[in-house]
């Protein structure tokens, strides 16, 4: 019964977060004694992003979706808690009918555009550091002269919805930014992880309609696409998987836990959409009259990565715009780290992804 309702945990699963807490310094001390004695490969990282990198692996190892929820609440309730203490005005939006909303980081601007798609494998909802990021992103921009609105698109969790509800809600949210004025060359859409699978779905829906699922009327290609570590394989065994798994902040044991999640009573017909590292190479034909550029990256250590380099060539072979960037010692969502370590010497990859988008949001129309 539990596990059709958000965020409700046994007593077992509550004595369980709170003994995995308890045990998170020994466990800390633990890694820190082994990767001083052991050949790892070492990325250079400060003790921040030690401490941060293995406590985020240790409780994505240890927890299941009802005790992320339980400990993080929603979306909603993070984003809110999140702009407070930034100073930031609470600015919500209902899009759809569905249930969707746009959260806003910094004052609404529909003149141009970056509608963010979270991640979370379906299950977990928006992390603050991901909102940090984002927020460093805008205001970076900013000071260069790049003014943009930043919205996060919150959906529905699993279990309270399932996929393709997820997708018509990302649509919803879409065709709203469209209404409000901005055209669709001015939006970049941004996804990580799971948010990175839902964009990839939106566009997927936009050459292979989904029954149910909202079109897309776009008077012009949407500007760019941005997909950090998508998520595009549910049922992951390429040989990164394997080879990473003791790597990477995110090991295979959760990416396969949360594929099974999102896989359950979804039908068959509709998981092309899910794992795009498994459609053929005509699937994105057309792609190139969708959006202008598309940039992927993924880590140089992180489970996804052959996966992410497939899909890359797929999309590749439909489109001369797309740049994939492999960061070298990069983990799953490698950027997002340092906000949540608090790191100030922030990695190579965020300035290259600053640029993309300086470059995108810029450039001459159509």
């Amino acid at each position: 019964m539990h596990e059709r309702i958000y965020g409700q945990v046994s007593w077992f699963e509550l004595a369980s977060i709170v003994s995995v807490v308890l045990r998170l310094p020994i466990v800390l001390l633990w890694h820190a004694v082994r990767t001083t004695f052991t050949s790892r490969p070492k990325a250079h990282k400060s003790w921040r992003r030690f401490i941060g990198d293995n406590a985020f692996r240790t409780l994505a190892d240890a927890w299941n979706m009802k005790q992320f929820q339980f400990v993080f609440g929603t979306s909603l309730h993070i984003y809110q808690v999140w702009a407070r203490s930034h100073g930031l005005p609470v600015l919500v939006d209902d899009v759809g009918t569905h249930g969707g909303r746009l959260l806003w980081i910094g004052p609404r601007n529909t003149k141009r555009m970056i509608l963010y798609f979270h991640g979370g494998g379906y299950v977990i909802p928006l992390q603050d550091f991901s909102a940090t990021f984002w927020n460093y992103v805008r205001l970076k921009l900013g000071k260069e002269g790049t003014t943009a609105g930043f919205a996060i698109v919150s959906y529905s969790i699993i279990p309270t919805a399932r996929f393709p509800m997820q997708l018509v809600q990302a649509a919803e949210a879409l065709q709203h930014v469209i209404a409000s004025g901005c055209n669709p060359q001015n939006i970049h859409i941004v996804g990580d992880s799971a948010g990175g699978n839902l964009a990839l779905a939106l566009l997927s829906h936009m050459l292979h309609p989904v029954e149910n699922v909202p079109p897309i009327a776009l008077t012009s290609r949407i500007g760019g696409v941005f997909l950090m570590s998508p998520w595009v394989s549910l049922t992951g065994d390429t040989g990164s998987h394997f080879a990473n798994d003791s790597l990477d902040i995110v090991g295979v044991k959760t990416l396969a836990y949360c594929g099974r999640k999102v896989l359950e009573d979804v039908p068959d017909s509709l998981h092309v959409y899910l794992e795009t590292s498994k459609v053929p190479d005509t699937w994105f034909k057309g792609v190139d009259k969708l959006v202008r550029r598309i940039l992927i990256t993924a880590g140089g250590v992180e489970c996804l990565r052959d996966d992410i380099i497939q899909v890359s060539d797929k999309l590749s072979k439909n489109h001369n715009e797309v740049r994939l960037i492999v960061q070298k010692n990069g983990v799953h969502n490698d950027p997002f780290y340092d906000f949540l370590a608090g790191e100030t010497n922030l990695g190579d990859l965020t300035p290259k992804i600053l640029a993309w988008l300086r470059q995108g949001l810029n450039e001459e129309n159509d």
